[in-house]
């Protein structure tokens, strides 16, 4: 049986049971179209097990996607210079969203620090060594939705599973300026598995 994200199981359950009551009605030449479109739905909303890399210091990819934008810029949420790794969505990808690294969760944002109407979600995760990593999707269209059963204060694991994306979302990921960036623009990344950048840190004798 084909894993399937949580959010949609309810959704993909009376889904079914609509498909299965009209085949049973008008029979197989009625409902095959809408078998066909249902497989279709079970296969995109599918949750693979992804193999995290045991490198502790390693920000991994969130969501299966495309490496756009790799540049250096201001952070509007923690108010610093930062770099950031823009990466597109896969369409055709898993939807969850994995946690970058390791830490614990300082704050949500729904809407940009900068455009009040920019729909988005953001995730602040500070690790033990108090590097900071902030997570933001744009939601600027009707069909892009995102969604987080993680709280405030709430402890993630290195590309753990904390949420639910979807369709094609932009996400911008800000690291320290410290951080070592690994990929490069147009390379494709898995979710939770695939590194994106290390931490860095400079040590004085």
């Amino acid at each position: 049986m084909i894993p399937i994200t949580k959010e949609v199981r309810l959704f993909l359950l009376v889904v079914g049971g609509l498909i299965a009551a009209v085949h049973y009605k008008y029979g197989v030449a009625f409902a095959w179209p809408a078998w066909l479109l249902f497989t279709m739905l079970l296969l995109l909303f599918r949750d693979f097990k992804r193999a995290v890399p045991a490198i502790p210091l390693a920000i991994v990819s969130p969501i299966d996607g495309k490496v756009v934008r790799v540049e250096n810029v201001y952070d509007p949420y923690l108010a610093r210079n930062a770099q950031i790794i823009c990466l597109q969505q896969s369409i055709l990808g898993e939807v969850n969203v994995h946690s970058p690294c390791e830490g614990r969760v300082q704050n949500l944002w729904v809407t940009s620090p900068t455009t009040p109407l920019y729909s988005q979600l953001a995730v602040w995760v500070q690790t033990d060594e108090q590097d900071d990593v902030v997570m933001a999707a744009n939601l600027d269209s009707a069909l892009r939705h995102a969604s987080c059963n993680i709280s405030v204060g709430e402890r993630l694991g290195q590309g753990q599973r904390c949420g639910f994306m979807a369709f094609a979302c932009e996400v911008v990921i800000y690291l320290p300026e410290t951080a070592h960036i690994v990929v490069k623009v147009g390379q494709s990344v898995r979710a939770g598995s695939d590194m994106l950048a290390e931490f860095v840190h400079i040590t004085t004798s």
